[in-house]
């Protein structure tokens, strides 16, 4: 079953996106995450040291499609491009999406990375348009 993002309720009841970053060299390295979407934008959350977010400082060019937890996509993927959520404000806003989306799960995360004193970003993804 093909899915695809533009539907509001499907986003609802997806969790995952498959986020395909460059390297340097052009290979394209995709990654399941957890996502959540507002205004037609969609908002990842990761470790600041992690590669996608290495290759994100190089090239903002990026490809997106629903999927499974285990990165299965399932549905159609689309261009994108990928900037960093910089405004304390709009930090705090996509927390609570991240909240209100995946509840304790969300919480939780957020306890062991403080825990862990690891720094996380928000990534906003803008899907380009055809």
């Amino acid at each position: 079953m093909s899915q695809s993002l533009s539907n509001s309720s499907i986003q609802d009841s997806l969790k995952f996106i498959n986020v395909e970053t460059y390297r340097r060299s052009g290979e394209g390295i995709q990654t399941p995450v957890r996502f959540v979407a507002s205004g037609g934008v969609y908002f990842i959350l990761t470790r600041g040291d992690s590669g996608k977010v290495k290759r994100l400082h190089h090239n903002q060019a990026m490809k997106v499609a629903p999927c499974k937890m285990d990165g299965e996509v399932i549905g159609d993927w689309f261009e994108a491009e990928g900037t960093f959520v910089e405004s304390e404000e709009s930090v705090k806003a996509i927390k609570g999406l991240f909240d209100e989306k995946y509840g304790p799960l969300s919480r939780i995360t957020n306890l062991f990375s403080r825990l862990q004193r690891k720094k996380r970003v928000f990534i906003k993804v803008t899907p380009k348009k055809l």
